[in-house]
């Protein structure tokens, strides 16, 4: 199956990219069929060049495009359906806001009935004839 991709080219630390059709199976920097354009991320803005009529044509043959070329492509207007949504891990400022709002759906522990306390403590008599106390849900026997 062929891959509408980027290629990387350019110095350490300064990568510039071409846009290839290759097969899937061949390495990022490895065999292509055509260069259909070029990408520089580090121009403000970046710089998108692209042969419109040959990418179509690739895109009409079947060829694929992998995710960032999807979003070149689509920024460009070659395609209409938008790029996948990438999934990443929530922000401090998201997860810190979904803990408040979990914090306040919690009923809080002063709603508890004395009965409810009562069945969690069970006091018991030692062999010395002192009383303890337990909470059966942490009697683990680590104390």
């Amino acid at each position: 199956m062929l891959r509408i991709r980027l290629r990387r080219t350019g110095k350490k630390k300064q990568p510039h990219y071409r846009v290839v059709v290759a097969d899937q199976r061949a390495p990022r920097d490895g065999d292509f069929v055509e260069v259909i354009g070029h990408y520089n991320p580090r121009t403000q803005p970046s710089t998108i060049v692209l042969k419109e009529e040959r990418t179509k044509h690739w895109l009409s043959v079947g060829a694929q495009p992998s995710e960032t070329v999807h979003r070149i492509l689509h920024k460009a207007g070659l395609i209409e359906t938008e790029p996948p949504k990438r999934v990443t891990k929530p922000s401090r400022a998201e997860r810190e806001a979904a803990e408040a709002t979990a914090a306040i759906e919690e009923p809080t522990a002063d709603t508890a009935s004395d009965d409810d306390i009562a069945e969690k403590t069970e006091i018991t008599d030692n062999d010395d004839g002192d009383q303890n106390t337990t909470d059966n849900e942490n009697s683990d026997g680590n104390s």
